[in-house]
């Protein structure tokens, strides 16, 4: 598994789950602009949030240089931050699903479905953080990042017209169940448990 695919296969998850709540919010909510600025501007809130987690390397919530060519990681990636959060991040997508089919159209709740989208983008953030080290510059991780939620944004959009509801409930958990065997490996390779194909121990070098 190489860092591209990682990066691409999580950036692929994080486009379908936004896409996936700016469609509940629509379909159950409100069809107005409302929807759409909630999962947008929730969203951002969280991944920069998540931007200022631990990362669990006990580095008192500092970012390593994000332009040297070769990482600087002082102590070895644990997977159970990226775990966590993940798995957080996918509760509370659904708990905002619970919500909006037991409550259609409440406003009400507009202040709960904010919070849950910004727990689920702060694992964006939170997934940038930690990796950030584990790649040669921040700008690649961003890259390969951003090119998956590109195509999670189209794939989420088409898996709606070609399911309807069902993708809403069928896709994110299929994606996010599939990922944690991947956080686990990388962490592995990360620490050097594991010699990662095509890449030489600078990759990851402490």
């Amino acid at each position: 598994m190489t860092r591209t695919i990682y990066a691409l296969a999580f950036g692929l998850y994080f486009g379908v789950i936004q896409t996936a709540y700016f469609f509940g919010l629509e379909i159950l909510l409100t069809a107005a602009y409302t929807s759409f600025i909630t999962a947008t501007l929730a969203w951002i809130s969280g991944v920069i949030a998540g931007l200022f987690l631990p990362d669990g390397r006990g580095d008192g919530g500092r970012m390593t240089n994000l332009t040297v060519a070769k990482p600087l990681i002082a102590r070895p990636l644990m997977a159970w931050p990226l775990v966590a959060w993940h798995i957080a991040g996918l509760l509370a997508y659904y708990g905002a699903m619970v919500l909006l089919s037991s409550f259609p159209y409440d406003f009400s709740l507009l202040p709960a479905y904010w919070i849950l989208i910004m727990i689920s983008g702060a694992q964006a953030g939170h997934f940038f953080r930690i990796n950030q080290p584990y790649f040669p510059t921040a700008a690649q991780l961003f890259l390969m990042e951003n090119n998956g939620f590109i195509i999670g944004w189209i794939s989420g959009f088409g898996g709606f017209v070609a399911l309807g509801v069902k993708s809403l409930l069928i896709t994110p958990a299929a994606l996010g169940l599939t990922l944690i065997p991947m956080i686990l490996l990388h962490a592995r390779y990360a620490t050097g448990q594991v010699a990662e194909p095509e890449e030489t121990d600078s990759t990851y070098a402490s």
